[in-house]
């Protein structure tokens, strides 16, 4: 007789949607984009101004939409809660360590830290209290995540039974789309600790991504290229719009472009879906998109370390003189970014998994090779 077999989920199976993964993925590789013309007196790629200032326009919206697609409030407060500071609140400040690494180094070479180009960083111990106040430069999302996701949980029950509940969650998500957008232009956002007014994005983005997950996930490829299309030509007609009020100024500016700056989000969003469900689902992309935590938390320690390594075999000067040489030079910064976040995700799965939100792989491993063995035997 033959023996029974046992198969058991292993740790990179699982019932994920591939096309998410992919825009996830892609996220990523905007975000990393993203940072590739610094701040300050940065020199590195003026040439990409224009096409980083297209990609800000709603790179970290679509993340949040994207989060609102798998977001799941029917679970009692407890189990909620707990589940959200393991993956939110916990990664936060564990990939603020490195950040501590960088407070070290103003502390013992401050000449080393003016030569980054970068942000300007305040005294130790301010950079310090930002830690503990949830203001680390460039971790924000995790934070404004988690509160915009308690938010949403306390508007799917109060909303749950009423008749019109689609519409009133609506008009609640565009509304605190437009008040973030205004704040945004303004600069409020910042007087608040550990990222509470940044919520208002959360919520507007996790909302409509929540609101439209059904619809999204059931579209036939006809259906996403007729989306594809209709989004590209509606976003690129509100990004000019936006960069027109931008180059001139308008009187309330602030907030007469909060309304195309939401459509344009909600825009770039769409068609980077509609993408992600017609392109072929890569597996370097899909590998990117299911372990975003490890490289949205080390996206500027990678870009720093790759910027080095890159400016160190080729001068900043030459580059900076060539826009094919930007564009090229560009990517290939992104890239090694992405390989040295690839590697720190094999280590940090594997055992740092307590401080990224996953369960113990060691456990899992084990339980899984015990049932495999009393089902032989």
């Amino acid at each position: 007789m033959k023996p029974q077999t046992f198969e058991y989920e292993s740790i990179n199976r699982s019932n994920r949607i591939a096309w998410i993964d992919t825009a996830k993925g892609i996220a990523m590789i905007l975000v990393f984009y993203g940072h590739l013309g610094g701040s300050g007196d940065n020199p590195w790629f003026p040439g990409l101004t224009g096409s980083i200032w297209v990609v800000y326009l709603f790179h970290m919206p679509l993340f949040f939409m994207l989060s609102g697609l798998t977001f799941n409030p029917h679970k009692d407060f407890r189990t909620f809660l707990v589940a959200r500071c393991k993956r939110l609140v916990i990664p936060y400040f564990f990939f603020s360590i490195y950040a501590l690494g960088k407070i070290l180094l103003l502390i013992v070479a401050p000449s080393v830290v003016k030569g980054f180009h970068g942000r300007s960083m305040g005294n130790p111990m301010t950079e310090f209290i930002n830690i503990l106040l949830g203001n680390t430069t460039g971790l924000w999302f995790f934070l404004a995540l988690f509160w915009g996701d308690l938010a949403l949980y306390g508007l799917h029950k109060l909303t749950v039974h009423s008749s019109c509940r689609i519409l009133v969650l609506s008009l609640i998500f565009v509304a605190s789309g437009l008040v973030w957008f205004v704040m945004n232009f303004f600069g409020v956002y910042e007087y608040a600790p550990f990222q509470l007014l940044r919520a208002t994005e959360a919520i507007a983005f996790v909302g409509i991504g929540w609101l439209i997950s059904s619809r999204l996930k059931t579209l036939s490829k006809r259906e996403s290229v007729f989306l594809l299309g209709i989004t590209f030509v509606a976003f690129i007609g509100v990004g000019c719009l936006i960069h027109y009020l931008e180059i001139y100024n308008v009187e309330w500016w602030g907030v007469v472009t909060a309304i195309p700056c939401l459509f344009a989000a909600i825009c770039g969003s769409l068609m980077t879906m509609a993408i992600a469900q017609l392109v072929p689902a890569w597996r370097w992309v899909t590998y990117i998109g299911r372990n975003t935590m490890v490289f949205y938390g080390l996206n500027g320690l990678s870009m720093a370390i790759s910027r080095k390594i890159i400016f160190i075999l080729i001068s900043v000067s030459l580059v900076a003189s060539q826009l094919v040489l930007q564009i090229i030079i560009g990517l290939v910064v992104v890239a090694g970014a992405c390989l040295i976040c690839a590697a720190a995700t094999l280590v940090l799965n594997r055992w740092c998994w307590w401080g990224i939100g996953l369960p113990n792989p060691h456990k899992r491993c084990y339980s899984a090779k015990h049932a495999t063995r009393q089902t032989v035997e």
